[in-house]
């Protein structure tokens, strides 16, 4: 238990000082900055992450190749997104970068294992989750303190999948990314002094689908525990394809910019950005739960909670359809 506390501890504190500390040189240089305030927290988390990292290696027995697959095209994101924050990419050299990365990640056997698709079926499923969940990430970093609160809840419900699984990759790179998530936090909840990034949310969006990748969830006694990463990430996936359906409905391209996020939309009814952002807090902590459950069910309990997620699914979509979000 002890080992787990020095990395927990490790991650925390590097993520606290290298975000310090790269918050002081993007000021003093005025670079990676939006108005006052700076783009570093994504670096910081990224470099806390990888210092962890080699530090539980040292410490742990881990799956070498697949930990290091996994930190080397994390940080092939991180930089292409320090260049996107820099001088902003286009959608189809984000598009491109994204699918390197999850080519990449498949090739090395980072994707998902359901027999009855074979290799090319598992190879595309995984091809659209790893795209997927990068781009839904870096759609939910749009107030502060929200995108690094739902990966601090959904890297905690991975850690319990891991610690219930006795999965020793998932457990510590679940554990690396609550504490440099946390630590990230101090700076960005609001007010934030420092942003997140196009850098960190493309990070902490692909580590996050790998994350998934790696876990262990079906058993022969519930064969609805397959669903679980998709359940643990609800929020963000919902809170994507609303955002493509309200987009769709104003007969906008989904790839344009609009403010028919999930979390404007609750900010409209009246509530603060801080009270906005502990809903958005609680309805992933609401997805996140049902995703562990589900992994300890039966059948009829697991379709159970799958039935009623998609019904408060489709409440919600109708109860914010019409809501029009902040000017």
């Amino acid at each position: 238990m002890l080992k787990y506390w020095i990395v927990f501890a490790a991650a925390l504190i590097s993520s606290v000082v290298l975000i310090f500390f790269l918050n002081k040189l993007s000021v003093k240089y005025k670079i990676l900055k939006l108005g006052n305030i700076s783009l570093v927290g994504g670096l910081g988390i990224g470099l806390a992450f990888i210092f962890s990292l080699g530090l539980s290696l040292c410490l742990f027995e881990l799956a070498m190749v697949k930990v290091l697959v996994i930190a080397g095209t994390c940080l092939l994101m991180l930089f292409l997104g320090i260049i996107d924050d820099l001088k902003e990419l286009s959608i189809v050299q984000k598009f491109l970068a994204q699918s390197f990365c999850a080519v990449v990640l498949i090739s090395f056997g980072i994707r998902t294992d359901m027999m009855f698709l074979g290799f090319w079926g598992n190879a595309w499923v995984t091809y659209f989750w790893i795209i997927g969940l990068t781009n839904a990430f870096n759609l939910l970093d749009i107030l502060d303190g929200l995108a690094a609160g739902i990966v601090l809840i959904v890297s905690s419900a991975f850690l319990l999948i891991g610690v219930g699984g006795a999965n020793i990759n998932v457990q510590i790179i679940s554990l690396i990314l609550c504490a440099s998530s946390l630590g990230f936090l101090i700076f960005n909840f609001p007010p934030a002094r420092v942003y997140l990034g196009n850098s960190g949310s493309h990070f902490l969006g692909l580590l996050m689908a790998c994350l998934a990748l790696i876990a262990q969830y079906a058993s022969t006694d519930n064969v609805f525990a397959l669903l679980s990463p998709l359940m643990i990430l609800g929020l963000p996936i919902v809170d994507t394809l609303l955002l493509v359906i309200f987009r769709v409905i104003k007969n906008q391209i989904p790839f344009d910019k609009s403010k028919d996020h999930l979390a404007l939309k609750i900010n409209a009814l009246g509530f603060s950005p801080i009270k906005t952002i502990i809903i958005m807090y609680l309805l992933c902590f609401v997805f996140a739960s049902c995703g562990v459950v589900l992994t300890r069910v039966n059948n009829l309990s697991g379709a159970g909670i799958i039935i009623a997620a998609f019904l408060f699914s489709v409440i919600l979509f109708f109860k914010m359809v019409k809501i029009q979000p902040n000017a």
